[in-house]
């Protein structure tokens, strides 16, 4: 009898290990997939969760035409520059607030707001304490702004949205 019960068990550890480096394997092959699904923006979007969370995303504008030479480099007139924000259906939203730089700078007291800002600078909209969804526009921008453009519109739903690093020309 013991000869038949090792018997067994060899049969069950071999069947184990095929199974095993089966589902090794099948892991591996779907892990290059799926890796091979996140070079693709829509695909990425609902595969990775970080992606989710990050906000919008940025599509960096070339930096004005200008070129800079060994000798003469471009010359920025200004890293000052000024946006005007909107907002879409409502006159006020006095709970949602502007953030720059992760600082308070203003509420939506009114309809549009003119912010100042300097090259670099982060903007975000924090309309966490409404429950419905709020759209915002940037109604106008200083003309050596690069980036946010003027007529970009930005969504929020009892979250906080990026509007982006400023960028001047």
């Amino acid at each position: 009898m013991p000869g038949g019960a090792e018997e067994v068990l060899k049969k069950l550890i071999d069947k184990i290990e095929r199974i095993m480096i089966r589902i090794i394997v099948l892991g591996m092959v779907l892990l290059v997939v799926i890796q091979g699904l996140m070079v693709h923006e829509p695909a990425r979007l609902y595969l990775s969760w970080a992606e989710r969370m990050e906000g919008q995303s940025l599509e960096y504008p070339v930096a004005g035409s200008q070129e800079a030479t060994e000798n003469q480099p471009v010359a920025i007139d200004s890293p000052q520059a000024v946006m005007t924000l909107t907002i879409q259906q409502f006159s006020s939203l006095p709970q949602a607030k502007i953030l720059i730089n992760d600082q308070q700078w203003a509420s939506f007291d009114q309809k549009e707001m003119e912010i100042p800002l300097m090259a670099g600078d982060i903007v975000e909209i924090d309309c966490t304490a409404y429950d419905f969804p709020v759209e915002f526009a940037i109604k106008a921008a200083s003309e050596n702004m690069a980036w946010p453009e003027p007529g970009k519109t930005y969504s929020a739903n009892q979250s906080i949205v990026m509007i982006g690093k400023v960028i001047v020309k």
